[in-house]
């Protein structure tokens, strides 16, 4: 089967490069391409500083420590009239929204599962951003795990927590709210720091420096005080429906992560709101794109386009995001390629009944690379003991394989899933 990606660039005269990798790399855009998309500058105010234990910073870092630092103060955006960018910038705008929502209405309606798994390799992708990645079957076995404090595998339940987070986001829908946002934050972090979830920040924060002070820092985010109304704000802004819907997301993103509302968290909790307003606009609405994977494959243009949102200057965070989805749909439907074919061989393994649960659990495996008896038997609406005999049938033929050799709290793996996530994975990796 081709590459569904490359079948929908086909039918638009926007592909004007002969490959899709070819194509994406276009799509960055130089500053004279981006100079007309101009947007309220972020200013400054100066603030104390009060090192908490100066005999705890080197020498050579004390003199570079004033008794001031530069916070930055957000405008207001929410009654901005609109969003201004250049032709060439606003066309691939609208074809990047025509591709989301054919890829969306195509694999949805072919391959139920993949929701579920794109839930998790948006989760795993996003938490790489942010330098925290582990193994495929690491985060399957964590998300049926209780969390542990000294766990040998700490980056796993953190990233099982973002599935969770992201699930739990995602069956809300239609305006939302500041204390929305909080619980976003607050389910990501409930286990690993939870004294840190269910506020706005009352300290400090700032991007990039060392962990002394401020000063040197690439970002120092607004004072705490002024987050509850930078937030509001924000969120007035986001419930707007008058706006392009990829450029008003990508603006929406970068004044999130300008304001950094938390203590920790704040990336991962803006690349969640992201997929919230992705199914609110209407592009997403049977599927998760896994957005966050094709932020992944540049990462560094990703962290210099939200200095230049800072500056007044919008047209690098919406190409960013342009070529974050043309790399994530391209991904992504290669990984739902690779899903079918895994289903369709699974038939030609596998002998039993019409009405046997087999064939549910096979369809449920897809969409879940590590499964258990009772969580099976829960979401099939299938007895105990019907849930395991179908594990048993599916392990007989190598489909699963029991993590452990425990007798409680079993956990099979779905290798053949797990082998197309880590391929999934890798792809987002090397790009």
């Amino acid at each position: 089967m081709a590459c569904l990606l490359s079948l929908e660039l086909s039918k638009y005269p926007f592909a004007r490069t002969s490959t899709v990798n070819d194509y994406i790399n276009s799509l960055w855009y130089s500053d004279a391409m981006t100079k007309d998309s101009r947007w309220p500058a972020c200013g400054t105010e100066q603030h104390p500083w009060h090192p908490r234990d100066v005999e705890m910073v080197p020498r050579s870092r004390r003199a570079k420590i004033t008794s001031s630092y530069a916070a930055t103060v957000t405008p207001e955006i929410a009654d901005q009239a609109s969003i201004q960018l250049p032709g060439p910038l606003a066309t691939d705008v609208a074809d990047a929204e025509t591709a989301v929502a054919r890829f969306d209405e195509r694999i949805g309606t072919s391959l139920s599962s993949f929701t579920v798994i794109a839930l998790r390799t948006e989760a795993a992708t996003s938490s790489q951003i942010e330098n925290l990645s582990a193994a495929a079957s690491s985060i399957a076995v964590a998300e049926h795990a209780v969390p542990s404090v000294g766990s040998s595998k700490p980056n796993a339940e953190l990233i099982a927590a973002n599935v969770a987070t992201l699930a739990a986001a995602m069956t809300d829908d239609g305006v939302l709210t500041a204390h929305q946002i909080i619980e976003i934050q607050r389910v990501l972090l409930e286990d690993s720091a939870p004294e840190l979830t269910g506020k706005f920040r009352d300290e400090q924060v700032w991007v990039g420096g060392d962990g002394y002070s401020p000063h040197g820092a690439t970002h120092v985010a607004p004072h705490h005080e002024r987050v509850p109304a930078a937030v509001d704000d924000l969120v007035r802004f986001i419930n707007r429906q008058d706006l392009g819907r990829l450029a008003h997301i990508a603006v929406s993103h970068a004044q999130f992560e300008t304001i950094h509302p938390f203590s920790d968290g704040n990336g991962r909790t803006g690349r969640v709101i992201i997929q919230r307003m992705l199914r609110n606009a209407g592009l997403t609405r049977r599927v998760i794109l896994p957005l966050s994977a094709g932020l992944l494959t540049h990462t560094a243009r990703y962290f210099e386009s939200l200095d230049a949102y800072r500056t007044g200057d919008i047209g690098p965070i919406v190409s960013t995001f342009i070529h974050a989805t043309f790399n994530s749909l391209d991904n992504a439907s290669q990984l739902a390629e690779d899903l079918t074919s895994v289903r369709e061989s699974w038939n030609d393994t596998v002998s039993a009944r019409a009405d046997s649960t087999v064939w549910p659990l096979l369809d449920y495996c897809i969409g879940r690379p590590a499964v258990t008896a009772p969580a099976v038997a829960a979401d099939l609406g299938v007895s105990a003991v019907a849930a395991q005999n179908a594990i048993d049938r599916l392990a007989a033929v190598g489909i699963l394989h029991q993590n452990s050799p425990a007798k409680r709290n079993r956990i099979w793996l779905v290798s053949d899933v797990l082998d197309a996530v880590d391929q999934f994975m890798e792809r987002a990796r090397r790009r």
